[in-house]
């Protein structure tokens, strides 16, 4: 693939004649960043908008821009380029900067514009809005689609739901899913992004993932949201319940009445996931721990639940070594093995010779909706607003629009 070389700028070309001012104006640029991003702690931010996290890690990324558009520094604004399209264009993080293409420019942060017309393209993926790329310090880069809040469930809605299922449990996952969004917006004031693009926020596909149907449900429940005592939280949500949805201290100290579970769900029972079963051997066992922070435990001995919560997930696994013993959260075990081999923390696990054989339900942490389940109450006529009332009891549906006269006010881990 052949880059286009980007026309530095002369600040560009004297950074790269003197080094230790490019070390410099790098350094500086960083805290400048950092100071820009925080802001003022009592100003609530807009919430019109989010700050997505398409990437945290990748070292190297591919960035196409369809129409014109505008490339600047992060922290001061100058203009590095502008053209009326870009080409396939890698970007990486280098030690004195960001090399885009063959030309290392002396930031460690750009940002993207694209006119109106013009959309960015990030490793094939279409994004709305605009993005930021920075060189982070061990040399990969997070990059940041700042995109309007719609927009954004617009890629959303399409990678959480089948486009095909039920408008009315669109439009119900469609109003979780703003007021998570809006809800991670609000209390991330000192973090450079809001979301992350991926299942450990909610699944991101930007304009490239965009469906009809899906869009039809963001655009009819535009600005709709749920509180709780007239505060915002978050409202969880999952694949599968399996039969039962779980109290919300498992996600972290919430404690309050739309997410303390309890609520039988036997909509669910048409999902593929409803039931499952795993194998795994001692040496599986054992490999996956050595792979991890836990380290080896000697040869498995067995492995068993050991505590539960109200709703019978497990609450603790415990694996026994020869040398030692581990106690695993239901989450820390999921995450060993990968998330969608062990589906859920809803599950038994019995031994036979060197095999534990296990029997799960559902799929997720199990909190909050359940979205098989809203799909099959939509079918036998539910409406959205019937949906969410029965998967957050207590909860209320209100609009943004209401709330922004004041700040909005959001309710804490606590429940308070």
């Amino acid at each position: 693939m052949v880059h286009r070389a980007l026309p530095l700028t002369t600040e560009t070309q004297k950074g790269h004649r003197n080094t230790e001012k490019m070390r410099w104006t790098i350094s500086v640029s960083l805290w400048i960043s950092v100071f820009l991003w925080c802001g003022s702690l009592s100003a609530q931010p807009s919430p019109e908008w989010i700050r997505v996290a398409v990437s945290q890690s990748d070292p190297e990324v591919t960035l196409q821009v369809y129409g014109r558009f505008t490339m600047s520094a992060l922290h001061t604004g100058e203009p590095i380029q502008q053209g009326r399209r870009l080409d396939s264009v890698a970007v990486r993080a280098v030690p004195q900067g960001l090399a885009v293409g063959e030309q290392v420019v002396p930031f460690f942060g750009v940002k993207i514009e694209p006119a109106s017309d013009a959309a960015i393209s990030l490793n094939g993926k279409r994004l709305r809005g605009t993005i930021e790329i920075v060189r982070q310090q061990n040399l990969t880069l997070l990059v940041i689609n700042h995109v309007a809040l719609e927009d954004y469930l617009r890629g959303v809605l399409s990678k959480e739901a089948p486009d095909y299922w039920p408008l009315e449990s669109l439009k119900a996952i469609a109003i979780a899913a703003r007021t998570y969004a809006l809800y991670q917006r609000l209390t991330k004031t000192t973090s450079p992004f809001d979301v992350s693009g991926d299942v450990m926020s909610q699944d991101y596909g930007g304009k490239t993932a965009e469906r009809a149907n899906t869009t039809r449900a963001v655009k009819a429940t535009r600005g709709l949201i749920l509180t709780t005592n007239g505060a915002l939280f978050p409202p969880f949500y999952h694949s599968t319940c399996g039969g039962k949805t779980e109290h919300a201290r498992v996600m972290g100290p919430f404690n309050i009445t739309p997410l303390r579970g309890g609520v039988v769900c036997t909509a669910c029972s048409a999902s593929p996931f409803y039931r499952w079963q795993r194998r795994l051997t001692k040496a599986d066992v054992g490999w996956a721990l050595r792979q991890s922070r836990h380290g080896s435990i000697g040869p498995i001995l067995d492995m068993q639940v050991t505590k539960r919560t109200p709703t019978g997930r497990a609450e603790t696994i415990t694996i026994r070594g020869r040398n030692r013993d581990v106690a695993l959260t239901g989450y820390e075990f999921r995450a060993l093995f990968g998330f969608e081999r062990i589906r859920s923390p809803q599950l038994t696990i019995q031994s036979h010779g060197d095999t534990f054989f296990i029997d799960g339900a559902g799929w997720g942490h199990g909190v909050g909706l359940c979205q098989w389940g809203a799909a099959e109450l939509s079918r036998r006529g539910l409406s959205a607003r019937e949906i969410l009332a029965f998967y957050y009891p207590g909860a209320t549906l209100t609009s943004v629009s209401e709330l922004e006269a004041t700040p909005i006010r959001v309710i804490d881990a606590g429940g308070r």
